[in-house]
């Protein structure tokens, strides 16, 4: 019971994780695309909480009770494919810290541009592009965690199953 029950937990932090995250990306891309810096402010304001203080719990769970389930599982932390969604995890973890302080710069340079009712400076297109590329990244390694879990198989065991399967 303890097991399904992390199980479960695991997976709800997943979907906020994914869910969270995407939405969150998908709101400041269409709130940039808008090129208003009220709407832009407004908008990146709340990506930053919702991604401080749903999205990243979330991942710090999936965390623990990922690694209590492969505890539980009787399965090793260098059981590979076990292994290569952590990587890919880590990696994916690493750029977080980075987005959500591009975010909050992206909010602030927003913020000034209402405060002097002028446009947005020529600086908002490069932090943006580096916050979107960021979030490209992070999010296809996302997709390809959640096919490491449903699989249980690295991308490549995945590959050559349906090459030679």
């Amino acid at each position: 019971m303890l097991y399904l029950s992390l199980k479960y937990i695991h997976i709800i932090a997943a979907i906020f994780l994914f869910g969270f995250g995407m939405g969150s990306y998908l709101y400041l891309i269409a709130a940039s695309r808008t090129a208003n810096p009220q709407v832009i402010a407004h908008v990146a304001r709340m990506v930053v909480q919702f991604d401080t203080w749903i999205t990243t719990p979330a991942g710090v769970i999936q965390i623990i009770t990922g690694f209590v389930l492969v505890k539980l599982a009787g399965l090793g932390l260098t059981t590979e494919w076990v292994l290569t969604s952590l990587i890919i995890f880590l990696c994916v973890g690493a750029l977080w810290l980075p987005v959500l302080v591009l975010q909050k710069r992206l909010q602030q340079m927003a913020l000034s541009a209402v405060e002097t009712c002028s446009a947005l400076g020529d600086g908002y297109r490069g932090v943006y592009r580096q916050w979107f590329w960021m979030g490209v990244l992070g999010f296809s390694g996302m997709f390809v965690i959640v096919l490491i879990m449903v699989t249980k198989m690295t991308p490549w065991q995945l590959i050559g199953l349906l090459l030679c399967g």
